[in-house]
């Protein structure tokens, strides 16, 4: 990348010793900084243009943040306008003051320092507030404002020199190549460096794919695809695994509320249970069934049970439980009651 970079600046770099009309203001991709880390892509791109265009004025250029603090801030220059450069990230067009081109061309000055705000979510640069030319920059890898040669003898160098010769220098080319074998390079090189980010992004991606699946780093393709399947075959055994278990469940509260009925009416006919007792009966045994059972053991028979012929065969004139009860209470016998009661048919 470094390579790229001083090929970049040395086709940037104005042929008068001027400092340079375009800067590099924030770099595209993710940045660690002391500050705190950041991510500038093609959302942060949009909304930091927008932002900008958005303003009549000009943003400022001052000298180490002196804008950001009281007292004089004297501008180094001016932004005219915000420029997207893609992988290169976002550029500005520079209107510098004097004084700032003498800093720079003398090499006082050799970088910028942008001000920016940025999403506390997700670390996505939002808008550019300004710029400040500094030395010591909390962004480490920006295009820097001069080139590592002197203007002196990048001016002598371009006297004795055709450009491409310089170019091929940085390439490691030998001093015989042509014009075209620089620029063939130079694609060469963009296609490497291309490859070479896709490929380690496409690494780091494998590992944390690796690291969530429990494989180890370096697994065949093979061994990632059949860990993927047993997980998913053991998904769909448990969720079909827990199906079995609801329905079963579902039948056992089908018999378990069947055998209660049966066994609360049973305590109704021992006598133990009063029917005015039954529904509550019922919620007590299906809450606790086992001490439900207990209860029915050893409750005493609290209303006194007769029954008659044909009762419990359920014939025409069978009396219930209920109304042996009451007649007891009144003194009734059941031969009594049902010669005056007789059942109707139908």
């Amino acid at each position: 990348m470094k390579i790229k970079n001083n090929l970049m600046l040395l086709i940037c770099k104005d042929m008068n010793g001027e400092p340079p009309a375009e800067i590099q203001v924030i770099p595209s991709g993710f940045h660690k900084t002391p500050k705190g880390d950041f991510i500038c892509d093609a959302e942060s791109v949009v909304s930091v243009l927008n932002a900008f265009n958005a303003t009549a004025n000009d943003m400022v250029i001052d000298y180490e943040h002196q804008s950001l603090e009281s007292g004089a801030a004297p501008a180094a220059g001016w932004i005219k306008k915000l420029i997207n450069k893609g992988t290169e990230g976002i550029w500005a067009v520079v209107d510098w003051t004097e004084k700032a081109r003498q800093f720079i061309v003398n090499k006082e000055y050799r970088y910028v320092s942008p001000v920016f705000l940025k999403r506390v979510s997700d670390g996505k640069v939002l808008s550019l507030l300004n710029v400040a030319l500094t030395n010591m920059p909390n962004i480490d890898g920006m295009v820097p404002l001069i080139n590592k040669l002197s203007v002196g003898s990048y001016q002598q160098a371009t006297k004795e020199e055709p450009m491409y010769k310089e170019l091929a220098k940085l390439l490691g080319l030998s001093e015989t190549v042509t014009e075209a074998d620089v620029i063939a390079a130079i694609n060469k090189l963009n296609l490497k460096v291309s490859a070479a980010e896709q490929a380690t992004a496409q690494i780091v991606a494998n590992k944390a794919v690796l690291e969530a699946l429990g494989c180890k780093e370096g697994d065949s393709l093979s061994a990632v695809t059949g860990t993927i399947m047993a997980m998913k075959q053991g998904a769909t055994s448990l969720e079909g695994l827990q199906l079995q278990v609801n329905k079963l469940t579902e039948e056992l509260r089908k018999r378990e509320k069947v055998d209660i009925d049966a066994m609360v009416n049973k305590g109704i006919e021992d006598g133990k249970i009063t029917p005015a007792q039954k529904d509550s009966m019922l919620s007590y045994a299906q809450k606790d069934l086992e001490g439900f059972k207990v209860f029915i053991g050893k409750a005493p028979v609290v209303v006194p049970t007769e029954k008659v012929a044909g009762d419990e065969k359920g014939g025409a004139d069978a009396v219930d439980a209920v109304q042996i009860q009451v007649n007891k209470l009144m003194g009734i016998d059941t031969e009594t009651f049902k010669k005056f009661n007789p059942k109707k048919e139908g």
